[in-house]
């Protein structure tokens, strides 16, 4: 079958799999699809189950064999020697080179302990050049500064850590210095041209305790960019802050819906104090909120983004706490040409009237529902 019916999760067709190697082991199984023109953004695998794909639109089982204990046991011995021990305690990350892929793998126990189970995600092998990337010019222009804070939003899952992957080797292309990433775990090695690239990894087995501690030894390793892969904490958010206001360009991501929802989640982490808000106004270079759709085929996702290039009134804005000012202002900049900025509605109003994605799937990644809903839902038999 290669359709959902009756509540069940679709198989591949065969077709779609020729030369799957069925008797071979997980390993050999998780190379093919991950080499494979096949298009998903994980492998969920599950002890007694099929192994399952995670496709733009649905999940779909890759065969009808299931995966045994024993299966597993072999794969988690090759990411993790120590795995029993990890997993005793609750699930484990490791991210790995697999031959000729790296992969990130989540690794847990469910059922009382009695089932094995496993998510695996894909990164690219290098990052992706920024004219392929699909990202405005005003977003590749962040990878031309030097200094200042520079954060990413978005939900989980959006693709913020690929567009910095890709801001970080057109740094590395075009000038050299030290660039210093902490991320947990590394995801796409960054390969040294004209920088020297030091990328810590998070974690008890990693190379540094916390993302506040890599950031706090970062100062001293004198470095040029550092990405700090996740604000999670006041302690790291006020180190952000700190690095930036030092000198070197910093990038860091944190979780929020939207630009505005991101200033605030920060400036709440920084302790909403009137001197943390000028010096973040006086930091910050920019913005850039994401969201990654699925086609209207299923078979690739579209990148929207949401852009706020920092300007005197952005900065008054952030200084005086009035972030209600934030939405109206990206909205007048996107109407001005050259301004840096835009909304996410501008770029999703782009992919929709292309035909590229559903209504209903970009008005998940809208960041301004009511703006969106007056542009697009009385339009609906027009997309």
């Amino acid at each position: 079958m290669n359709m959902e019916h009756n509540g069940t999760i679709a198989t591949l067709p065969a077709e779609e799999i020729t030369g799957y190697p069925y008797g071979g082991t997980l390993i050999e199984q998780i190379l093919f699809l991950l080499n494979s023109d096949i298009v998903f953004s994980d492998l969920i695998i599950h002890q007694n189950s099929p192994i399952m794909l995670r496709q733009p639109k649905r999940l779909a089982a890759v065969c009808d064999s299931p995966i045994s204990g024993q299966d597993l046991e072999e794969f988690f011995e090759v990411i993790e020697p120590n795995w029993q021990e990890r997993i005793a305690d609750r699930a484990f990350d490791r991210a790995k080179d697999l031959y000729s892929a790296r992969i990130r793998v989540n690794c847990f126990t469910f059922q009382g302990k009695k089932r094995l189970g496993c998510v695996i995600r894909r990164f690219p092998a290098e990052p992706i050049p920024l004219e392929d990337l699909g990202v405005r010019p005003c977003i590749q222009d962040f990878a031309k500064i030097t200094s200042g804070l520079v954060l990413f939003v978005g939900d989980t899952c959006q693709g913020k850590s690929t567009t910095i992957a890709s801001l970080l080797d057109e740094i590395n292309k075009t000038r050299s210095g030290h660039i210093i990433t902490i991320e947990d775990p590394v995801e796409t090695v960054i390969p040294q041209r004209r920088c020297i690239i030091t990328q810590r990894e998070v974690g008890a087995d990693g190379d540094v305790e916390s993302y506040y501690h890599g950031a706090l030894d970062a100062l001293r390793e004198r470095p040029d960019v550092i990405v700090i892969g996740e604000i999670r904490d006041a302690q790291t958010a006020q180190e952000a802050l700190a690095l930036a206001e030092a000198g070197p360009l910093v990038f860091a991501t944190l979780h929020a819906r939207s630009t505005e929802l991101g200033l605030q989640k920060l400036l709440r982490l920084l302790g909403n104090s009137e001197a943390q808000a000028q010096t973040l106004a006086s930091t910050l270079r920019g913005v850039i909120c994401q969201a990654l759709l699925p086609s209207k085929a299923g078979d690739s996702y579209y990148l929207a983004t949401e852009c706020l290039t920092m300007n005197p009134e952005a900065a008054r804005l952030i200084e005086t706490r009035n972030l209600g000012g934030i939405r109206p202002l990206i909205e007048k900049l996107s109407a001005v040409p050259n301004s840096g900025s835009h909304t996410m509605n501008d770029d999703l109003a782009v992919l929709i009237k292309a035909k590229r994605v559903d209504l209903e799937h970009a008005r998940r990644g809208t960041t301004d529902p009511l703006k969106f809903i007056s542009l697009f839902e009385r339009d609906k038999a027009a997309v």
